[in-house]
Parts: structure tokens; C-alpha cells; sequence
């Protein structure tokens, strides 16, 4: 490893973000308090800190309503820090369960997401699916009708490392954190599979010692499945707070590895930066990406069966609005009646509002399965 080390022009990508799962093991609303104090201290860091560059806000806009609902004076500073960069927004509204909402679900899912972030002025085109269990085969193509050419996913590849033999299930293998998702129409993105999860760069210690013992595991874990030499380290977690002496703590790292270029980084820069360092030939991942054989970020898909009432209503929500309110809408259009397009995306927001993979799935606490039912009739009640 230290060999490798240096001889390497290696680039650390740290890039600080929070997963946030609107309702999971507490209520909607007690993850929304803590919501606000996580976004209240990031616009404080930014202010403060020029060092920290800048912040993923998990690939959902929902996020920003549910902060300006409590924050509303806030809105000049964040569109602010948006539009320089410094928070990353979209592209979608909400980060769903692909498999247990409709192909047009997916649909307004992607375009609502863009529609909310380019009212801030930027959209980040990245295929964000951090921790869907399982990702659909559609989502190339769906991603490049976007104008988005990458996906970044945690579930359904598993990564054999180097000089590792693919087995019997090459068709979600990979021996790189970095492969090509193929779609069953052709379609092509460049797929990174966060092969140490999502989580691999948190909680980095700024004291010498400890980021020592901390780096040394680190790298070594990411460098195993790494295909460039452009090395990704997510600094956060499933609700984790901000980072605040992140910036200092890259200082240390600097120290520590001068043959190594840590940077605070986004998945713009990162991106980017892959893409003009990838090897000739890399893995092909085709159609759906379901493999329980990922070293265990598996693809739970058992939340299929889970809490079936929910999957009834959100079928029933789902065809009202696609196959009834929708059409009957555009006749009355061509009769001569406004169409109802606020209308429409308060309904089908309303409804995606219980997308979320912990919400649909069935897998959180009673509490947030209680108030989906609600959800689900307010947005019928809509049409």
C-alpha cells in the first residue's frame, strides 16, 4: 500500500454531505427539527469557514422546502451558496425506492427535482442513488434523457478488488468501484458504486495521531477497488451533522501524505476528473442492479412484502392521477379549460412525499407509516 502510495499522483476527493432520510427510526417531524439545525449550522460554515468548500445536499430538493417551511428569512442565503457552488442541489425531488413506485413516478421524481433546482440557478447532474435498495434498469436511460452521463449508487454490485477472479454472478461484478450501467435500450453512464459506502470519509480527526491510524486504514480500503488514481472519501452519513473543522482536518491529512493531494471536493470536480483518468476497458453492468452480493450493503429486498397496505394506496394514487385525473385534464383542455399544472404537482409531490426508501418500504416506525396514510388521501383529494 505505502508502495503504491508513492508512486501514485493520487487525488483525495472529500466530499462532505449528509444522508438524509426524511423519516425513518423517528417521525417526520423530529427528523425535521433536526433538519434545521444541521442546515442552520452548514450556512453558518460557509459563511465562516472559506476553507470548507463546499456541501452535497443528498440529491433531493425536498430537502430545501422542508428548511424553508421553518426558515423562510433564510432563502437569500441559500440561493446565495447555491449559486456559487457551495451547496449542490438535485436532481431529484425526493431519493425513492425504485422498484416499489411507477416508471412515471420515476418520471416527475427526476423532472420536479430539476424544475425546484433551477429556481436556485444550478442543478447538480449527478444519477444520485446512495442508498436505494436496488436500482432499476431504466435509470441510464432515464439519466441521459436528463443530460446526466453518470450514477452514483450504493447497492446491487458487488466489487472483487484487485487481481480478485469474477465468479458465477459476473453480471453485477465489477473489480472497480467504477464500471459502465448499461440500460436495455443501450442506453450508457458512467456507474461509481460506493464500494466502502457512503460513509467512508466520516468523522476525519484534525489531531495528528488519530488521523494517522484513521488515514492509513482508509486509503487503504479505498485504494482496493479504486480504477484511477482519483480516490473518493464521502464525509458523512445516514443524519450526520455538519463537519465543521472538515477543512482543517484535510490540513492535517495534507501533512501527514505530501505525495497525496487532499482536496475538499463535489462530484462535479470529482466527475470530471474520473472521467479523464478511467482505464481503456471497465466492467458492464446491464439492466437492474438487484445482487445480494454486495459485502453487505445488500438490496433488502424483503421490503417488497413489507406493510402491503401502503403499496395498495400508493398504487391507487399513482393510477388516479396517471391514468384518470391526468387524461380527463387534457380533454378538458382541449375543450377549452385552463389546465391545472399547480394543481397536478402539489398532487403528485404530495403523493412522492411517501417514495422516500424507508417510507415505502415499509421499514420504518409506526408513527411514519400512520402519516403516509394521510399523505395518500390528501393527495388524492387534490384531484
Amino acid at each position: 500500500m505505502e508502495k503504491k502510495l508513492l508512486t501514485s499522483s493520487t487525488t483525495v476527493h472529500i466530499i462532505s454531505h449528509t444522508h438524509w432520510d426524511r423519516e425513518w427510526y423517528l417521525p417526520y417531524e423530529k427528523h425535521h427539527v433536526r433538519l434545521i439545525k444541521l442546515m442552520d449550522t452548514l450556512l453558518e460554515t460557509l459563511e465562516q469557514d472559506p476553507g470548507f468548500r463546499s456541501f452535497h445536499l443528498d440529491g433531493q430538493t425536498i430537502i430545501l422546502e422542508d428548511y424553508l417551511q421553518i426558515r423562510p428569512e433564510k432563502r437569500p442565503l441559500l440561493e446565495r451558496m447555491i449559486r456559487e457552488g457551495r451547496i449542490h442541489i438535485g436532481p431529484w425531488y425526493i431519493l425513492q425506492d425504485e422498484f416499489l413506485t411507477s416508471s412515471e413516478a420515476n418520471v416527475r421524481n427526476l423532472l420536479y427535482g430539476h424544475q425546484d433546482a433551477r429556481l436556485y440557478g444550478a442543478i447538480s447532474k449527478v444519477g444520485y442513488f446512495p442508498d436505494s435498495f436496488g436500482n432499476m434498469g431504466q435509470a441510464p436511460q432515464l439519466l441521459q434523457q436528463a443530460g446526466i452521463t453518470n450514477a452514483v449508487f450504493g447497492r446491487g454490485v458487488k466489487p472483487t478488488g484487485f487481481n480478485n477472479q469474477v465468479s458465477d454472478s459476473q453480471e453485477y461484478e465489477s473489480p472497480f468501484s467504477e464500471m459502465i450501467w448499461e440500460a436495455p435500450d443501450g442506453s450508457r453512464v458512467l456507474g461509481i458504486l460506493f464500494a466502502n459506502w457512503y460513509s467512508n470519509g466520516n468523522e476525519i480527526p484534525k489531531d495528528r495521531e488519530a488521523a494517522r491510524d484513521y488515514w492509513s486504514r482508509k486509503l487503504e480500503e479505498v485504494a482496493k477497488y479504486a480504477s484511477t488514481p482519483h480516490w473518493l472519501m464521502m464525509n458523512g452519513c445516514d443524519h450526520q451533522p455538519v463537519q465543521r473543522d472538515a477543512a482543517e482536518a484535510i490540513k492535517t491529512a495534507s501533512e501527514l501524505y505530501p505525495q497525496l493531494n487532499f482536496v475538499h471536493s463535489n462530484f462535479d470536480d470529482y466527475i470530471k476528473a474520473l472521467q479523464a483518468s478511467l482505464p481503456e476497458r471497465l466492467s458492464v453492468v446491464k439492466g437492474e442492479l438487484r445482487s445480494q452480493h454486495t459485502d453487505g450493503w445488500s438490496t433488502l429486498v424483503n421490503t417488497a412484502s413489507s406493510r402491503i397496505y401502503l403499496k395498495q394506496l400508493n398504487q391507487q394514487g399513482q393510477a388516479l392521477l396517471e391514468k384518470a385525473a391526468e387524461p380527463l385534464a387534457v380533454f378538458a383542455h382541449i375543450a377549452g379549460a385552463a389546465y391545472p399544472h399547480h394543481l397536478f404537482t402539489h398532487a403528485w409531490k404530495t403523493l412522492m412525499q411517501n417514495h422516500p426508501h424507508d417510507s415505502i418500504c415499509g421499514c420504518s416506525v409506526d408513527e411514519v407509516h400512520a402519516e403516509m396514510v394521510a399523505r395518500f388521501a390528501r393527495s388524492r383529494h387534490r384531484v
